[in-house]
């Protein structure tokens, strides 16, 4: 059994609250919108300011010209990083890449008559200053500091863009992502919880490989296994409750985008070395799946040590897509997975909204182009009855003139957006 430091009930209050807030929330909601987004040095913009309006807006111009950068800077306003790379060197524009300087992506975001101030600032050494070291990154809320973890959650957005085709044919690590991005921005405390866990897991992973040159102990194991048990059993319950909440939202949006094909979301939980186990998550309370994340990892205690890292745990877990009772990865075309992502993020929408009682922006990046024009006006009006909806295209003919032409309309040419007056 788990030590009573582990105890459930604190375990089984995490697990419930992710049930409780989507319960507190009825009725029509109030939605967030971005007021004014500032882009200092971020890509191709090396100067931008822009004040933005609830309702429609859209911004068009050619491919390779700073479209897809102001969506990718605002989403970094809701989850601290950049959805497209792990780099900061990668965000900053090639005018003090080599001189050094300063990036700072700003936006003002309100609700109501309440406002936040969101703010990511990188410093760039000089490429060769003796000792400058890395890029420093700091992250503020209305001019205080905080960690990922306490920015998360204070501007709520969904992003749509065609790489989210990685989360049907990519790899699981993709769908977890995809996963704790969303939960993350309902349930801010969830964010910590996956910190707590990652560290449990390289700690542990340290251990096993001590253990395989014989100078690891059993007890050292054991405190290490129940603090993966315990911290992982939240993760995979938050998981499981999101992935149903999904499903529930998805499968008729995706009805609604198809002629007849039928999608079904599934979570697999990695409770053995070998898969999920012979029961859901929804067949557990919080502190028997502790148990039996724990009695998985004594089962595969041996192949872990010969391997040196953990092969039990939500780290291993993953999201089931199928269409029509096939692998949606494997059997559905291009155009198919296409449609897939795109219900996903219509049902992510949704399901953040009911997380955190407010409509999110909506970050809309070049996902007209591929659809035919009577699905290109059924995700607008589906997506219409949000507060602020951002937009780009490279063609103002994919966007039907009934959403047109109550729209704010810019155009983006070589990093510099100009309002467009209608």
């Amino acid at each position: 059994m788990l030590e009573s430091a582990f105890a459930s009930d604190a375990l089984a209050s995490s697990a419930e609250s992710f049930e409780t807030s989507i319960a507190q929330t009825p009725g029509r909601r109030s939605g967030i919108h971005i007021a004014r987004l500032n882009l200092t040095a971020f890509r191709n913009h090396a100067q931008t300011a822009l004040e933005l309006q609830p309702g429609l807006n859209v911004f068009e111009g050619p491919n390779g010209h700073g479209k897809s950068n102001l969506l990718e800077a605002v989403y970094m306003l809701a989850i601290a990083k950049s959805p497209r790379t792990s780099s900061e060197r990668e965000l900053v524009n090639w005018r003090i890449a080599e001189t050094g300087g300063h990036v700072q992506v700003m936006g003002v975001a309100r609700e109501g008559g309440e406002t936040v101030q969101a703010q990511i600032d990188i410093d760039v050494p000089a490429a060769n200053t003796a000792g400058s070291g890395g890029y420093r990154k700091a992250l503020r809320l209305n001019g205080i500091v905080r960690s990922s973890a306490d920015f998360v959650g204070h501007v709520n957005v969904v992003f749509f863009e065609a790489d989210d085709l990685e989360i049907v044919v990519g790899s699981p690590s993709k769908r977890r992502r995809y996963l704790d991005i969303l939960i993350s921005q309902g349930r801010p405390g969830y964010l910590k919880a996956l910190q707590r866990y990652a560290k449990v897991v390289t700690q542990r992973n340290h251990l096993l490989k001590r253990a395989r040159e014989g100078s690891a102990s059993d007890d050292e194991m054991a405190f290490w296994d129940e603090r993966l048990a315990y911290e992982g059993a939240e993760i995979i319950l938050q998981r499981h409750q999101a992935v149903a909440k999904l499903c529930e939202q998805a499968v008729p949006a995706h009805a609604d985008l198809t002629a007849g094909d039928v999608l079904w979301l599934e979570y697999l939980p990695q409770l053995t070395d070998s898969g999920p186990g012979d029961e859901p998550p929804e067949h557990y309370t919080p502190a028997v799946l502790a148990e039996r994340i724990a009695d998985g990892l004594q089962k595969a205690r041996r192949r872990e040590i010969a391997q040196g890292v953990t092969v039990v745990g939500p780290h291993r877990d993953d999201l089931a897509i199928s269409l029509n009772g096939q692998p949606a990865g494997s059997f559905a075309s291009r155009g198919q997975c296409r449609i897939i992502a795109l219900s996903l993020k219509l049902a992510e929408a949704t399901v953040v909204e009911e997380l955190i009682g407010r409509m999110p922006v909506l970050a809309l990046d070049d996902i007209l182009s591929e659809l035919d024009p009577g699905r290109r006006k059924l995700v607008l009006d589906r997506t219409g009855r949000y507060e602020q909806v951002l937009l780009t295209s490279a063609e103002l003919e994919a966007v039907d003139s009934s959403h047109l032409e109550k729209a704010s309309l810019f155009k983006v040419d070589s990093g510099t957006v100009t309002p467009v007056a209608s």
